[in-house]
């Protein structure tokens, strides 16, 4: 029989991710689990090389004679074959390596097929290639299917290079010329991708190949763009100005144009030089996806893709026709080349951006040119237009189209800067930033406006009261019922509680304006305007409208009157453009140094100032503490720091406010984790700008010798780096001679090309805390990694999991002793090797279309989902999934999102089966598309394990959450929201498997964690203690199960009252637990004493007696296979322990993962389900294989706040 340890390792969690295990002595977290083990082992070899014989191409008379291509084929069984391609098939020839004879073998195989001949001739490729076919079969569809964008890992493991003549033919330089060719013709990208935009879309059919045909050219566009820009920065590409240095270089390949990141000529001279030039290609890609979502007709916008790679940042566009055949001063029709100085009009672009500067919220302006001349612009000065020859109108250099950032304009010149209001300058702003172009985000400014629209109809709905009351005179003649409606009415209109009473007549004691002394300017306006949240929801139309009509009834004809004097009132409060309706619009050309206004717009000026400056105190005031308050309420939880800055971009926030959120979020214990994650991002985003420079100076034959130095110096604390001491010494001659003939020093002494072999720990720290004092204005008080991470409890592999994927390092995979061993202070010897460092890859920004027919089905059924009809809000997903496939393919986020929903409901609605169908490929698609370390996959992973745990497959689901915890870990350590969920999964499947001493640490676990983010005696917190009193219970260990009872007893009579249904319900069980306790007890010891009569002590039997008195729990042996915990063996003693149960533990995983499992219609719960164990779906019913590789990572489902009984479960 095995042993009991043996039966159980399929249950057992690795040590690593046990809690506490880094905080217990210098564990780092391994990095080798985060890419499984391959179990298919060894590549198949069929065939030792396969390529075009030497004799290739067959010469003319041959060609005359149905020579095709000749082929050589060195096989297995180490023979060698040429073969001759001809019109009636394949079939070798007499040739060998040192004579050329064409003509065919005697009795010579003449084959249809390569693959028939290549069999014929070798047994061993026969062999093998069946057996690389069957693997490949084997693979799900989606390991095969390749994603539409790359994802690149930080980590690879090592693979031999073996000799490959196809590897060389794809990689052979003059191949990148034609690789994108297209029969007879080089793919024009600005061609295709035009095109597709002016498909037709008046049908579904005609809009969804629209939709593929933009994303298929888009992706193709993107790809091509990034291998070329690879290119580029290696050198492989010659400049058009080869004459020029290297940063004012640009290169013409494949019909893209490609630029580098620098100030080329001075052109941003006056607006921060090199970092202005360099944060110009972000916000001209962020205005080119504004224009590109509008889909305007008649606006075209260039194919664009931003690659940074190897410390250079390359900008590719595509070319517009004929802009190569003359100087931009002449092709240029509209805007600005030289940042206002001199400014052009084009009837045909202003009809056209009229119309997408009302979407976009631009105010159209007066300014006035070079010669004098009044222009009127409906975009920033710096957009261009150009008609190209293709008669298309092209609108380029859109780094301008949202407002600037007046926060952080510190050293803009004060004439032109806007006075900040009060509770901005008492913040410091605005700051010293290092660059002008700092603008506001489009998610700010729709915040902004839904804001401002909300206040709107606040202030509409007091002013129209107001004339209801002036009217009151008038009714009093009316009937007292018509009289009485009138009250009514008006409350329904303003939503007349107190609370919001308060509101109305706060905002109008603050935003009700003088005109005599306030002119038109609303400065003093915003602190009114935001010193409430204003929260109307969806009705606030309905209320203008249910206005109208009342007051069309009651009043008559003096409605119209009345309602524009109360609009125009309420327009004037929140400055809007009009005076008639609420139209906000800004003007992005404000506090621009060369631009000159025309005398008309100086009043609009003043309140394009005042309306931008309420605009950045909404951001810091209002935007950043909501965003805080969602944390602090955990209605979001960001797991790492790229999450953390995807959740602040969609709420408006720029990077750079993470001081901001880093100061509110300071002596806020239960946001310890938020403040951890923002401060290392501080740290790995300025570790990025200093290795940006500094891997630029390295010269390209010692790249990774360089990486790896500068990470030793980041990551470890070695006092001796030499990192040329490894180099081979005829290296560094070849590096000498080349050098020497410019210089007469050697590579060593050379401080200009050599500078970045002297830095060490301390100086590479030091450039850190700078550039973080200078960019974020935030100061690190750490001076080196040791210091940092004790400070913030972060280990070191989170903080490399950061910077490696941000500027493209790719390590080996082993496990890095980061932190210094047998408590040593420093490391005695490198961390990090040059054969550590396997490749640099490219980080790409670029558009992300999308399929609007198939977003349009998806709302539709998350709305119908929310109003309760789950099976019509299912047939609306599945058919946006439909759409999505036909969209982008297999392989895409929005169609990981669809399954996963899809997946949800299916389990709610009882269909367990076809929920993990649909959470498999949901899982597999995050995999591909996000990463096997994204914290999105991580969601996936526990989703996935919930339903497996309820088709049976109880060792899988523990596989995944173990997975799960050890990505949390190395995303954001142990102190976290989730893990909280993510140990209570854990302790409740361990308990199912009758592993209750494990379930116990995870509980714990949870209950400490619970203390730490809700507060001491919250309602989680008595949940949690009863799951711990329960476990105790299965154990036998009833003192235990009574003192965990009483504390939830305790928080719920504190919390809830004594008359609430779970204190009752927690007493009921305090009742329950002491009679079982005492009943054990007296059982037990009957038993004992029965034995003792008979001869036999207690230390001779199997039962024993732990140190709290009690009769330790077994199980059976053989659990580990078996899908349920058999009953206690202390049963036969009739101790009357309790037994976990499927139905239990499956009520409890929901309520904890925020899951309402609903009872059909037609379905009665059978009452015998208590007893029996879950129902075993054979894993042959996914759509491929469910390896345990593909089932790792945490998840960010919420857990209701008051546990309650037990939910029904159909």
């Amino acid at each position: 029989m095995p042993s009991r340890s043996d039966s159980r390792m399929e249950f057992a969690p690795p040590e690593f991710i046990f809690p506490g295990y880094t905080a217990n002595g210098p564990h780092d977290l391994p990095v080798c689990p985060l890419h499984p083990w391959n179990h298919e082992g060894k590549p198949i070899r069929c065939v030792r090389q396969l390529n075009y014989s030497n004799w290739n191409p067959p010469p003319p008379p041959r060609k005359l004679l149905g020579d095709l291509i000749y082929l050589f084929f060195h096989t297995l069984e180490e023979k060698r074959y040429h073969i001759t391609a001809c019109p009636r098939g394949f079939y070798v020839n007499m040739s060998t390596e040192d004579e050329f004879n064409p003509h065919p073998i005697q009795h010579a195989y003449v084959a249809h097929s390569l693959l028939d001949l290549l069999k014929q001739l070798s047994p061993g490729f026969k062999r093998n290639f069946e057996i690389l076919l069957k693997r490949r079969a084997a693979k799900h569809p989606f390991e095969r299917v390749p994603s539409p964008y790359q994802v690149h890992s930080w980590l690879a493991p090592s693979f031999d290079h073996t000799p490959d003549s196809v590897r060389k033919e794809e990689a052979f330089s003059s191949r990148m010329a034609c690789e994108e060719n297209l029969p007879g013709q080089t793919r024009d990208w600005n061609e295709e991708l035009q095109v597709t935009h002016e498909l037709p879309q008046n049908r579904l059919t005609e809009r969804l190949l629209r939709d593929r045909a933009i994303f298929k050219s888009n992706s193709d566009f993107v790809a091509a763009a990034t291998r070329a820009a690879v290119s580029v920065v290696n050198g492989d590409i010659m400049a058009i100005n080869p004459g020029e240095t290297r940063k004012q270089q640009m290169f013409i390949w494949n019909n893209m144009f490609f630029s580098l990141g620098f100030d080329v000529k001075e052109h941003y001279k006056h607006f921060g030089g090199e970092h202005a030039a360099y944060v110009a290609t972000s916000s001209d890609l962020s205005g080119v996806r504004a224009y590109s979502m509008l889909d305007q007709a008649g606006v075209h916008t260039l194919g664009t893709a931003i690659i940074d790679y190897r410390g250079y940042r390359v900008t590719a566009q595509t070319i517009i026709p004929g802009i190569l055949e003359k100087e931009q001063e002449q092709l240029v029709v509209y805007g600005s080349i030289d940042f206002g100085k001199t400014v052009l009009t084009d009837s045909r672009y202003e009809e056209l951006l009229s119309k997408t500067a009302k979407q976009l919220k631009i105010r159209p302006h007066k300014v006035v040119n070079h010669t004098g001349d009044v222009i009127q612009l409906y975009s920033s000065i710096d957009c261009k237009g150009i008609v190209g020859n293709d008669g298309r109108a092209y609108i380029l250099d859109l780094l301008r189209t949202f407002p600037p950032d007046l926060n952080y304009f510190g050293s803009c010149p004060p004439e032109i800067r806007p006075q900040l209001p009060t509770s901005l300058t008492e913040l410091g702003y605005p700051y010293q930033h290092r660059h002008l172009l700092a603008t506001l985000r489009q998610e700010l400014i729709e915040a902004f406006f839904e804001s401002r629209h909300e206040a709107f109809l606040r202030l509409a709905a007091f002013e129209i009261q107001k004339l209801k009351t002036e009217k009151a005179k008038t009714l009093e003649s009316l009937p007292n019922g018509i009289s009485k409606v009138h009250d009514n009415s008006a409350d329904a209109v303003t939503g007349d509680t107190p609370e919001i009473s308060t509101t109305l007549n706060h905002e109008a004691s603050t935003t009700h304006l003088d005109p005599e002394t306030t002119g038109s300017q609303p400065t003093s306006v915003a602190p009114g305007l935001t010193s409430k949240k204003l929260i109307l929801g969806e009705t606030h139309t309905k209320d203008l409208v249910a206005m109208r009509k009342f007051l069309d009834k009651e009043i008559g004809g003096e409605l119209e009157d009345l309602t524009q004097e109360a609009i125009r009132r309420a327009a004037d409060a929140v400055g809007s453009a009009c005076s008639d309706r609420f139209e906000l619009a800004f003007n992005p050309d404000v506090c621009q140094q060369f631009v000159k206004f025309c005398e008309s717009e100086t009043k609009a000026l003043e309140a394009d100032k005042a309306l931008i400056c309420d605009a950045c105190e909404f951001l810091v005031t209002k935007q950043i503490p909501a965003f805080v308050k969602d944390c602090l309420s955990l209605c979001v939880t960001p797991q790492d720091g790229r999450a953390l800055i995807e959740i602040m971009h969609q709420r408006g926030i720029n990077v750079r406010y993470l001081n901001r959120l880093i100061d509110l979020v300071d002596h806020k214990p239960p946001l310890t984790y938020l403040k951890r994650l923002a401060v290392t991002e501080v740290l790995v985003r300025s570790a990025k700008h200093v290795f940006k420079t500094y891997i630029q100076e390295v010269d390209p034959m010692l790249l990774s010798v360089g990486v790896a130095h500068f990470l030793n110096c980041f990551l470890s604390s070695c006092q001796n780096l030499t990192p040329l001491s490894g180099i081979d010494e005829q290296v560094l001659k070849l590096n000498r001679n080349k050098k020497s003939k410019k210089k007469s020093k050697n590579l060593r002494e050379s401080p200009e090309e050599m500078a970045w072999v002297n830095e060490t720990t301390s100086t590479v720290w030091s450039e850190l805390i700078k550039e973080a004092k200078d960019y974020f204005h935030y100061t690190i008080s750490a001076s080196d990694i040791d210091a940092f991470c004790s400070q913030l409890d972060v280990s070191r592999v989170q903080i490399l999991r950061s910077f490696c994927p941000a500027v493209g390092i790719q390590l080996l995979l082993r496990d890095y002793q980061l932190t210094p061993s047998n408590g040593a202070k420093h490391h005695m010897r490198p961390v990090f090797v040059t054969e550590d460092i396997l490749s640099m890859f490219p980080v790409v920004k670029h558009l992300h279309p999308h399929a609007t027919d198939a977003y349009h089905y998806f709302t539709t059924g998350q709305a119908r989902i929310s109003s309760g009809h789950l099976q019509e809000g299912f047939e609306l997903i599945n058919e946006a999934l439909s759409l999505l496939n036909g969209v982008y393919g297999p392989l895409h986020p929005d169609i990981g999102a669809c399954n996963r929903l899809l997946a949800r409901l299916s389990y709610v609605m009882g269909e367990h089966q076809a929920a993990l169908l649909f959470q498999h490929r949901a899982t597999m698609i995050s995999e591909r598309v996000h990463g096997i370390d994204n914290p999105n996959t991580t969601t996936e992973y526990m989703h996935f394990a919930l339903y497996c745990f309820a088709c049976g497959h109880i060792g899988p689901a523990l596989q995944l959450l173990y997975r799960a915890r050890y990505i949390a870990l190395m995303c954001h350590g142990e102190i976290h929201p989730e893990m909280t969920q993510i140990d209570t999964n854990i302790g409740l499947m361990l308990q199912m498997v009758g592993e209750f001493d494990l379930a116990l640490v995870f509980l714990e676990n949870a209950l400490s964690l619970s203390r730490i983010f809700y507060g001491e005696k919250n309602l989680k917190e008595a949940f949690t203690c009863h799951l711990i009193s329960r476990t105790h219970a299965y154990r036998g260990d009833f003192r235990s199960a009574l003192d965990y009872e009483k504390k939830r007893f305790v928080i719920y009579k504190e919390r809830l009252g004594s008359e609430s249904d779970y204190t009752r319900d927690s007493d009921e069980c305090l009742r329950h637990l002491t009679q079982q306790a005492v009943t054990r007890a007296r059982r037990v010891a009957a038993e004992l004493a029965s034995l003792g009569n008979n001869g036999t002590t207690a230390k001779h039997t199997n039962v024993g007696v732990d140190s709290k008195g009690q009769l330790p729990a077994t199980t059976d042996p053989d659990v580990s296979n078996r899908s349920v915990v058999p009953l206690n063996t202390l049963n036969s003693f009739g101790a009357g322990v309790p037994v976990p149960t499927v139905t239990s533990i499956l009520e409890t995983l929901n309520r904890v993962n925020g899951i309402l499992v609903i009872q059909l219609r037609g379905q009665e719960p059978d009452p015998s389900a208590e007893d029996r164990p879950a129902p075993e779906v054979p894993l042959s019913k996914l759509d491929g294989t469910l390896d345990v590789h593909c089932a790792d990572g945490p998840t960010s489902a919420t857990t209701g706040d008051i546990p309650a009984k037990a939910v029904p479960v159909a």
